[in-house]
């Protein structure tokens, strides 16, 4: 293929922590047939205490230290240290358990090219995950699945996401201070590029296959993750799917028990609407991981109002459910 003068150089920045499918992972970034003229693979470890670090150099990335190994992770500070060494625009951030289709670049580039500044590509579910991590997909990634609609949207989450260097480097990058260094990070940044008039679209033919992490506990920590940062993070950038809500805390936490059985019924119907039908026997783990993410919704949301709302340390507290 041609290589386009527009596109000299693509980054594709990695933030990795013991992660064992990070040699597939830069493996399906090389093999991508592109018009960019060169891509550059970035993997950031995050305190691995394994051998991500080699494994990952020998597959032909370069690696950044983020933190020592052992040291308290931080994917936020990582994907912002991998954008600022990168060399190449578009930025492109993936996250190590996710392996990109062919067409991938390309098909976010097409995005650009039409005028999108921010590219949210899609994630599908790979063959073979067990139950609670088939589960987790289904929770996390009702409305990005390759069958999902294209167009232009509020937010769109970090495992697959391109945004052009200039935009990006006019904010603050991803949020690294608790807990928004493991949740709702991004939004920070789309916000404010939103706001400047910036654009994000939704891509679903740049696919990468997300591979969940297995264990029910994690699908209920991970849940309880998201809703403790959403208020907050939602109501302060606007960046997001009926953003009004957030902005009115009381409302969303007293509305919390009908939300529960709103949202879980919203995610089926989106799965059954892409004839994916699997959700539908897995309701019951669903419908929990709802109750998890509403708890860490209300608790974060209250401790967000007990703060003062634009108190300095107001996005200093962790949510204790780790």
């Amino acid at each position: 293929m041609t290589s386009d003068p527009r596109w000299p150089l693509v980054s594709v920045v990695v933030p990795a922590r013991n992660e064992k499918l990070i040699e597939s992972v830069i493996a399906a970034v090389c093999r991508q047939v592109s018009r960019a003229h060169a891509v550059e693979v970035i993997v950031v470890d995050d305190g691995s205490t394994d051998d991500t670090a080699r494994r990952a150099e020998a597959a032909g990335a370069r690696v950044l230290q983020a933190r020592p190994a052992g040291a308290q992770g931080n994917p936020a500070a990582a994907r912002n240290l991998g954008a600022r060494e990168s060399r190449g625009d578009p930025i492109i951030f993936l996250d190590a358990d996710c392996i990109v289709a062919e067409g991938w670049i390309d098909h976010i580039l097409d995005a650009h090219d039409a005028g999108a500044t921010v590219v949210g590509g899609s994630l599908s579910l790979p063959p073979g995950l067990p139950a609670a991590a088939r589960c987790d997909y289904y929770c996390g990634w009702y409305l990005i699945h390759p069958s999902a609609r294209a167009g232009w949207v509020p937010h769109h989450p970090p495992p697959n996401l391109s945004v052009r260097r200039e935009a990006f480097e006019s904010t603050d990058g991803f949020a690294t201070e608790p807990p928004f260094d493991y949740t709702n990070e991004e939004r920070f940044w789309q916000g404010r590029l939103l706001a400047a008039g910036h654009r994000i679209y939704f891509e679903p033919r740049a696919v990468a296959a997300h591979h969940n992490r297995p264990g029910f506990g994690n699908l209920l920590r991970r849940n309880y993750r998201w809703g403790y940062t959403a208020v907050e993070a939602k109501s302060r950038t606007g960046a997001a799917r009926a953003a009004w809500l957030y902005r009115h805390p009381w409302l969303t936490i007293c509305a919390s028990p009908l939300l529960v059985v709103a949202h879980t019924a919203y995610i089926v119907f989106c799965w059954m609407r892409a004839g994916v039908f699997e959700p539908l026997l897995m309701l019951p783990a669903i419908f929990v991981s709802r109750v998890a993410y509403m708890a860490g919704l209300c608790v974060g949301a209250i401790r967000w109002l007990q703060s003062g709302n634009a108190a300095p340390d107001a996005v200093r507290h962790r949510p204790k459910w780790q």
